[in-house]
């Protein structure tokens, strides 16, 4: 009998350990995932604002090619649909901030577009764009802050 209950203290003293195992694997699987996801997203918001922001200042070409590359960085960028599956992966926290960042990224480009059908010069440009160019990284930033403190969470 002793026996017995040795043997079903050992068999379950061994499950609990596997399952804690595979839970952290888990967690890792999970962890990994979202942070090659989280960063794929960061990527492409850098990367149109580059692009947008390359539009705003090249000034050698014309205004309807620096206007064409403003409007074309989200698309070429990839941002909206890696937003879409941040918004699948993520909590409901980093959703809303993936969604003000994309908002604030089309505003951006919207304000780049517009300066560069009002005015040539750089300076009245400059003013425009400027406030809007802050709300575009406060907003990164705050998901950023949040991307990694739900990255902390998977730990």
């Amino acid at each position: 009998m002793s026996a017995l209950i040795g043997g079903g203290i050992a068999v379950a003293s061994g499950w609990t350990v596997e399952r804690g195992r595979w839970r952290r694997e888990e967690h890792r699987h999970e962890r990994d995932r979202r942070t090659a996801l989280y960063a794929d997203y960061l990527a492409a918001v850098l990367s149109a604002r580059e692009q947008i922001w390359h539009a705003s200042r090249w000034r050698e070409l014309p205004r309807d090619e620096r206007i064409a590359m403003a409007r074309d960085a989200l698309r070429d960028s990839q941002v909206y649909p890696i937003q879409h599956r941040v918004s699948l992966v993520g909590p409901p926290e980093i959703e809303e901030l993936s969604n003000q960042v994309a908002s604030r990224l089309t505003a951006y480009r919207d304000a780049v577009i517009e300066a560069a059908n009002e005015s040539e010069e750089a300076n009245e440009s400059d003013v425009a764009i400027r406030p809007v160019w802050d709300a575009l990284t406060e907003a990164r930033q705050a998901l950023r802050t949040r991307m990694r403190a739900d990255l902390d969470a998977l730990r």
